[in-house]
């Protein structure tokens, strides 16, 4: 098979590495590769791909007349005939690969990378609701998270219309896909999830060489990721529990005002580390933990629970039940949020090593099922049966 995978931008996230991720193995299992993108980005992800992978961005993130004809010329040239685009929300990438693939031979899967029932506009609006008791403000913000919904819910079922299979990250997201964009004929909605994305191969769990340590691995963002709740629940420990400590491991907009958060609250034992290629905390810390308001698989979940790591997850997304079986290879606190249930599993945890080391077995063996050749060979399925229609 001939794939092209298309991006927003080769900036550094989730969605980029995943992309890495598969892009590697198709390459490596002898299909023909290639990326495109619509913009640069910070450009680090390229690091990632195998040489032998050609890739290309245009000029920015816009359907126009240089990006069409460049993206034709790229489809042309690679002999593509099958498009992933991984930017399954907004209706740019799949009108500019409509138009670039005109006269080809190109079928198309179209990637939706979170839970359908929420984005990041959504959140940042929700949380300003239930932050005002002005009556006017509050019915505002409700008008204009209508209007966002149905602009989101719109562009979803443009992209979906124009898509020969169009993916979620988990089986309940299907649900979730129906119930945001009303649509009734879904024979094109397929689940998939995303791959582990750090060989462990070569990891041999040993429970005596696992630290005192929590770690947070993730964007420092407090709409979506909510970091500063880890800070919260970390307060409440510290002191009861001075031979553990916590650590954040992750970059973004927030990190100055959870750094004030830490020095306000005097506590000693959490280190922020920054962009780091995580696998060396995954290795010997014990506990991770999520307390995200929304995700789309919670990548960092399946790849702690790789190398041993006990994931403490808040329940606010469906996905989170495919991959943890509460209280067996992890733990997920209800809805909603409540810092006395993350604190009140982590005690427990702390408390008793046998419990740490039984789950700790049972996440390593849960995390197989999302393993690389797994996942790519689901991929596989799909997209021979897509060109042999």
């Amino acid at each position: 098979m001939n794939i092209t995978f298309i991006l927003k931008s080769f900036d550094t996230g989730g969605v980029e590495i995943v992309t890495a991720i598969l892009a590697n193995k198709f390459h490596k299992d002898g299909h023909n590769v290639s990326i495109w993108a619509f913009c640069q980005g910070d450009g680090i992800v390229l690091n990632r791909f195998c040489k032998g992978i050609p890739t290309e961005y245009g000029g920015a993130f816009k359907c126009n007349k240089k990006n069409v004809t460049q993206l034709h010329n790229y489809l042309l040239n690679n002999k593509t005939n099958i498009v992933v685009n991984q930017w399954g929300l907004h209706w740019i990438p799949i009108k500019t690969i409509q138009k670039a693939k005109k006269g080809l031979s190109v079928k198309t899967i179209s990637v939706y990378h979170n839970d359908p029932l929420k984005n990041g506009i959504l959140q940042k609006i929700d949380n300003q609701i239930s932050n005002t008791d002005n009556f006017l403000k509050r019915h505002i913000l409700l008008f204009k998270r209508f209007f966002f919904r149905c602009i989101t819910g719109f562009s979803m079922r443009y992209v979906y219309k124009n898509s020969d299979i169009y993916e979620v990250l988990s089986n309940s997201f299907v649900e979730n896909f129906k119930e945001f964009t009303k649509i009734k004929n879904t024979n094109k909605l397929f689940a998939q999830t995303n791959p582990i994305t750090i060989n462990n191969s070569d990891y041999t769990y040993n429970f005596t060489k696992k630290s005192k340590e929590i770690i947070y691995v993730g964007r420092l963002d407090n709409t979506q990721k909510c970091v500063y709740r880890i800070i919260e629940i970390w307060d409440k420990l510290e002191k009861k529990y001075p031979d553990w400590h916590l650590t954040i491991v992750g970059d973004g907009n927030d990190r100055i005002q959870l750094e004030k958060m830490i020095s306000n609250l005097q506590l000693k034992h959490v280190k922020l580390e920054g962009m780091q290629y995580p696998r060396q905390y995954y290795e010997r810390a014990s506990i991770l933990l999520l307390t995200s308001d929304f995700e789309g698989f919670g990548l960092v979940i399946v790849e702690g629970m790789a190398f041993g790591v006990i994931p403490i997850a808040y329940g606010s997304y469906s996905a989170v039940y495919d991959i943890i079986e509460n209280e067996k290879d992890g733990i997920i606190t209800p809805m909603p949020y409540n810092v006395a249930d993350f604190v009140s599993y982590l005690h427990k945890l702390l408390d008793d090593k046998i419990m740490r080391q039984r789950m700790a077995n049972n996440a390593i063996e849960k995390s197989k099922k999302f393993s690389l050749d797994n996942i790519a060979s689901e991929w596989y399925s799909k997209m021979n049966k897509l060109l042999s229609q």
